[in-house]
């Protein structure tokens, strides 16, 4: 199964960025849509759904210390609105291994 998924356009106000860099923001969004694209279930959650427009509206996590950055936070938006399971962190590397601070 093939996937193409296409943010055309994100419009994100520079004081959610808590210090990040917009570069930071896209990588994050990548690497982790990669990851939960790659996840066994996915294919199957994802056959039916075909083209999408849009995703219906998913809550984004609330920032905080004990938060991912907001690439990842958004990623888990974007993952869940498809139906795709979440990541799932390598054995040894825990989410906090994969935020900065």
């Amino acid at each position: 199964m093939s996937i193409e998924l296409r943010i055309e356009r994100l419009v994100i106000d520079a004081a959610l960025l808590g210090g990040e860099s917009a570069a930071d923001v896209r990588a994050a969004i990548e690497h982790e849509l990669a990851q939960r694209l790659a996840q066994p279930g996915t294919a199957e959650a994802l056959r039916g759904l075909g083209t999408v427009n849009c995703l219906p509206p998913v809550p984004l996590a609330a920032a905080g210390h004990s938060r991912p950055a907001l690439g990842m936070r958004i990623a888990a938006a974007v993952g869940e609105g498809l139906g795709a399971p979440p990541a799932v962190a390598p054995a040894g590397r825990g989410r906090e291994a994969r935020t900065r601070p």
